[in-house]
């Protein structure tokens, strides 16, 4: 049933009066509708309360759609965010594309398997709809490789639904092939693994060594699907070294295990990229620390996991990544202590001797966008501290540090002397530059150290009111 823009533009406007969990129970009502049959705009409702389901924390207990459970094999593989196609991971915006082109494709026969298992899950739940969904995943899976034979590949569907997404399409396919295997492992493995236990990597060997001998080109999907569920991901080199029984970088990169450890360079490579793109002027704090935090996690896990050789080929790729982290993060830093210190403004108290004692100069306004900068920086600088050995710039950082605190430590300790002494023209300027030293101090030295600061500030300001009164 069409639905036009004004109805469309009432149902949002409903949409914003009502609780995530009212949300959730609407697309139950609906889905179950359209498993039914039922003749509601089924996807124009769905889209309209997409956003709101996102906020609902009991969004799992949403009515399944067939689609839904057909997909379900691969969603351990799904990201919302990649820069590039990688093998074993599929963007979530491939599916509507690929799934459209898929049902076209199948038709009726297509069209019947649906129906079964909506149907069965209509009759008896979706825990009890497998061997439909293994039915369907027997048809879907030969079509996706006719039109896609592997990653690569320049066919048909490449060019008609776009490569990457064709990619997506192959690792699809490859995932229903071993669709009853995953279930199994997902029901065994809870989604966050929170660490990968002996016992655990048992228990995945013997379906890889299963797949290995049934389904040779979906072996390396059995990894992909445990590193999707992983809560430290760089965890999946254990497994990669039990599974491929071999003890180092460069023997596990020649198997089908070594495809995860390929997935966590680029992952490595890609956090070096993202830093790169920063322009210098226009750095945003939480994104270069996410990037750092990421790679010096994923870079220290792997190397702990599995021996890495320096003349190994993952060696060399995770060398040349730290080295490219180091340059990214001098160019990031490289002018920290200039912009950090033009914020920290200081004058000689006699313009006659160059010995003479140099003070806060609280004459002027704080620049509010060179402030801002310095805070970034100090963010920065103050963040990426635990994880500079890993990403190789911990002596630049430290240099780039012991500047700025020198610079901030003076600072502050003259700032008390001009605060008692300040004159009513200068408060709010000084105000401002007292709250702007504290902050850096928070960011750099500590909360105990900034807590000093602040209320040696106050005692300050105090004494000098009771001088004034007096």
């Amino acid at each position: 049933m069409p639905i036009d823009a004004l109805r469309i533009g009432k149902l949002d406007e409903f949409l914003k009066t009502v609780t995530p969990a009212t949300a959730v129970r609407l697309a139950q009502a609906v889905e179950l509708d359209r498993l039914r049959g039922g003749a509601l705009p089924h996807a124009t409702i769905l889209s309209a309360l997409r956003p709101h389901l996102r906020r609902a924390s009991d969004f799992a207990t949403r009515m399944p759609t067939a689609q839904r459970i057909v997909c379900g094999c691969f969603e351990d593989l799904l990201v919302d965010r990649r820069s590039r196609k990688q093998r074993g991971r599929i963007a979530r915006s491939s599916i509507t594309p690929v799934w459209a082109w898929l049902v076209r494709e199948l038709g009726d026969a297509g069209a019947r398997a649906l129906d079964a298992i909506s149907a069965k899950m209509l009759k008896s739940g979706p825990d009890f709809a497998g061997a439909e969904i293994d039915a369907f995943h027997a048809l879907a899976a030969p079509v996706i490789l006719a039109a896609m034979p592997d990653a690569a590949s320049d066919a048909g569907l490449a060019r008609m639904i776009g490569r990457d997404v064709a990619a997506d399409a192959h690792d699809m396919a490859r995932m229903m092939q071993i669709g009853e295997e995953i279930r199994d492992l997902q029901a065994r493995l809870p989604r966050p693994i929170g660490s990968l236990e002996e016992e655990d990597i048992w228990t995945i060997r013997g379906y890889w060594e299963q797949v290995i001998e049934q389904k040779p080109d979906c072996a390396p999907y059995v990894a992909f699907f445990v590193l999707g569920r992983l809560q430290r991901p760089w965890e999946i080199m254990r497994l990669a070294g039990a599974l491929s029984r071999r003890l180092d970088d460069i023997l596990v990169s020649r198997t089908d295990a070594g495809h995860v450890g390929e997935l966590l360079l680029s992952d490595i490579e890609d956090c070096v990229a993202r830093l790169a793109a920063m322009r210098v002027d226009q750095t945003v704090a939480a994104e270069v620390l996410e990037a750092v935090e990421s790679f010096a996690q994923i870079s220290t896990g792997i190397v702990r996991e599995l021996g890495i050789k320096r003349d190994g080929a993952w060696g060399k790729r995770l060398m040349a990544a730290r080295s490219a982290m180091s340059e990214q993060m001098e160019r990031l830093l490289g002018r920290a202590v200039r912009d950090i210190t033009a914020t920290l403004p200081m004058s000689r108290r006699s313009s006659f001797s160059l010995h003479a004692r140099r003070t806060p100069d609280m004459s002027k306004r704080l620049d509010p966008q060179k402030a801002e900068r310095a805070i970034v920086l100090a963010t920065i600088i103050g963040g990426a501290k635990p994880h500079a050995m890993a990403g190789a710039f911990a002596g630049f950082l430290t240099e780039v540090e012991e500047k700025t605190v020198e610079t901030l430590r003076h600072y502050t300790e003259e700032m008390f002397d001009e605060l008692r002494t300040a004159d009513e023209g200068t408060t709010a300027q000084a105000t401002a530059y007292v709250s702007h030293a504290i902050e850096l101090s928070r960011l750099i030295l500590g909360k105990e150290e900034a807590e000093l600061i602040r209320r040696r500030a106050a005692a300050a300001v105090a004494a000098h009111g009771e001088t004034a009164a007096a």
